[in-house]
């Protein structure tokens, strides 16, 4: 048997302008900055989600521009009310709605709905908010 499994996990944005992406990440979203490390071969900020959950925004010298797949990974964050989330986004600087709130496939004929809509963020990474 394999003692080796994983463990956790840290979802990692890497950006050619840190600063600006952790604005969006904490003054719109409300994610809280744990850490910010500025030292010669790495600088970013460890954003809190929760207790659990944490992303980490960084400098990466490989990284230019804007995200060129956005649709290719989604960052989904569960909230209570997607709609609540929409109405806050949809009219935020930089942010495009790619899906307005809708359904999901999985629960349209269920008497427990549950409602989605997707966003990319200013660097084109894309959200999803989900109702749980």
């Amino acid at each position: 048997m394999n003692n080796n499994k994983i463990q956790w996990y840290r979802i990692l944005l890497w950006s050619q302008n840190p600063d600006k992406l952790k604005q969006f990440y904490t003054d719109v979203l409300g994610l809280e900055e744990a850490k910010h490390l500025d030292i010669s071969d790495d600088y970013g900020f460890l954003l809190k989600l929760n207790d659990t959950f944490s992303i980490w925004i960084g400098k990466h010298s490989k990284v230019t521009e804007k995200n060129r797949d956005p649709l290719r990974h989604m960052i989904n964050f569960y909230v209570d009310d997607v709609f609540v989330w929409y109405e806050k986004m949809k009219d935020c600087d930089d942010v495009e709605i790619i899906q307005e709130p809708m359904v999901t496939p999985p629960t349209r004929e269920s008497a427990d709905k549950r409602y989605v809509f997707t966003m990319l963020d200013p660097e084109d990474n894309c959200l999803q908010f989900m109702n749980p």
